[in-house]
């Protein structure tokens, strides 16, 4: 193994002999994490304040991922644990407990986040700045994943404190990709880097392990996955408006809070007129202030404002991509790239999520069993010369397995909704399948974790314990690192993966994948604590 080891982190337990004799283990825990609170609240600040998502970027992972990993590694090596380094910075692992023991409990985390998105609309503070706002941490990855990595980092602290007897090792996984890829399309690659390592014996898999990315401590049993629309529509020859630029949206999993548009017309009356047009169709429009129309000599400009939201989540947002459809349908009828607008706004509605007119409507936001729709992507580019309306539908659901927990439905497969979706964008006009204007992926099960594996029982006795309350199994709108390795064969027999992780934990945080991200410190020092206990328990030290 090519562990680096750092100097032990010395230091007084808490209390004298005599009150930590007095003290349950569990209490000495929490006790440990308290003194620690303001040294993690820094840390986690610490990594927000470097940007760290792919996106963009020519490689995977980008250098500010590299950079917050790095950054982690050496506090980590730090406070006295083992540590190293994919050689290509694919993830990183920290591990404590006794290094010959024969099983490991893994946290899969990751460090990559998504764009920060519009600036203008992160009212608390600024992205990067980490700052402290009203009792909450505020920046991107707060919630989602970096904040959760760091309060792992220190529940495993308090375990190395507090001296308990664990029978497993305790592993934490720092992945570079989760949130998105760069240019190269590598997209969890650092999961994959870790699975290639595993069947060639140069890394191991975790007994057990559960990913803290869901926000909650309810155990997930279903995370959604998706079918993706992917459109290619090329485009003729204008008649007298041309569609000059187009661009909405950071992310496919995201809904998009910006989307701008310029068109370009022979004069400038006609160009006055256009602008008239684009402000006639958003007046008579709840949103009519979202949309701000300028025009500079024969050229139109165009911004429109949504509300951002996770895809998962789709109805809480509003799609800033959809609104300027909306408007360019209007703008020029008889326009090539008008009539393609038209027909998307038809197909996915303004300022709606539920896919009804792609007939895939199912579920209740508040049973988590719905399905969401939302358009992350919509661009102008020109290939040879020739210039193609691009985009990206994000489409989410739970599949079969919700029946358990909504058994008054019978729940869509996927591909029933991607065959639904095929049939809709066909009778809209559309060409689908490989290589034609409409191409479809996606459309798998959801992993979907049984209620009475190891790691939903025992996750859910944890926080019983330390909460005094029973929940049950959730369904969760995004795909976790959870899965990631369920098909992947661990011996030479065959045996899969399976169902060895879940989601879960941690709480506190809101805006996930939106402006003003943020965690709470009351959240982050009490999911620390969940966290700490957790890992006491799957690390066999309370058996």
């Amino acid at each position: 193994m090519w562990w680096q080891t750092g100097l032990l982190a010395t230091g007084l337990f808490l209390a004298g002999a005599g009150t930590a004799a007095a003290r349950t283990w569990e209490e000495e825990l929490d006790g440990l994490v308290a003194a620690r609170r303001d040294e993690e609240v820094r840390a986690i600040q610490e990594v927000l304040r470097i940007p760290s998502y792919n996106h963009g970027s020519p490689t995977t992972p980008a250098p500010g991922v590299v950079r917050v990993l790095d950054a982690l590694l050496a506090r980590a090596e730090g406070m006295g644990m083992r540590t190293r380094r994919h050689p290509e910075a694919r993830y990183g692992i920290v591990e404590i407990g006794p290094e010959d023991a024969r099983e490991m409990v893994m946290v899969l985390g990751h460090l990559d986040t998504v764009p920060e998105g519009n600036p203008a609309l992160w009212t608390l503070a600024g992205p990067f700045e980490g700052k402290v706002v009203d009792g909450r941490i505020v920046g991107r990855g707060a919630t989602d994943d970096k904040g959760p990595c760091v309060a792992s980092l220190y529940a495993m602290k308090a375990l190395q404190e507090a001296k308990l007897p664990l029978k497993r090792r305790i592993r934490l996984f720092l992945g570079t990709s989760e949130d998105g890829a760069g240019l190269d399309g590598l997209s969890w690659s650092c999961v994959a880097a870790y699975a290639e390592l595993c069947r060639r014996g140069e890394e191991e898999w975790p007994t057990l392990g559960f990913s803290p990315d869901t926000g909650s401590f309810t155990v997930t049993y279903i995370e959604k996955t998706g079918v993706n629309v992917l459109g290619d529509l090329p485009l003729r020859s204008p008649a007298s408006v041309r569609l000059a630029a187009l661009q909405g949206g950071s992310a496919p999993n995201a809904v998009s809070d910006l989307c701008t548009f310029v068109l370009e017309t022979t004069d400038e009356a006609g160009a006055e007129a256009l602008r008239a047009a684009l402000e006639a169709a958003a007046a008579g429009q709840p949103w009519r202030d979202a949309a701000k129309v300028r025009r500079e000599g024969t050229t139109v400009r165009g911004e429109v404002i949504g509300v951002a939201a996770h895809s998962g989540q789709a109805w809480k947002g509003r799609s800033a991509n959809v609104r300027a459809l909306f408007l360019l349908a209007q703008a020029a009828p008889g326009e090539d790239w008008a009539q393609g607008a038209a027909k998307l706004v038809e197909l996915l509605g303004v300022d709606r999520a539920d896919g009804e007119a792609l007939g895939i409507r199912q579920g209740d936001p508040e049973k988590d069993d719905n399905v969401t729709v939302n358009l992350g992507l919509l661009e102008l580019k020109v290939r040879e010369g020739e210039p193609r309306l691009t985009f990206h539908v994000n489409i989410r659901y739970p599949g079969a397995g919700a029946d358990l927990k909504v058994p008054t439905l019978r729940h869509f497969t996927g591909g029933q909704i991607r065959e639904k979706v095929a049939t809709a964008f066909r009778a809209a006009g559309f060409q689908v399948g490989e290589g034609k204007e409409i191409a479809l992926t996606g459309g798998g099960e959801p992993y979907t974790v049984p209620w009475d594996s190891e790691i939903v029982v025992r996750l859910r006795k944890a926080y019983r314990d330390a909460a005094g309350e029973d929940r049950e199994p959730e369904i969760v709108f995004g795909g976790t690192y959870a899965s990631a390795w369920r098909n992947e064969p661990v011996d030479d027999r065959g045996t899969l993966f399976g169902y060895r992780m879940a989601a879960w934990g941690m709480e506190g945080g809101a805006g996930e994948h939106e402006p003003d991200e943020s965690l709470t410190l009351e959240g982050m020092e009490r999911s620390t604590r969940i966290l700490a206990r957790a890992l006491a328990g799957l690390g066999g030290a309370t058996n």
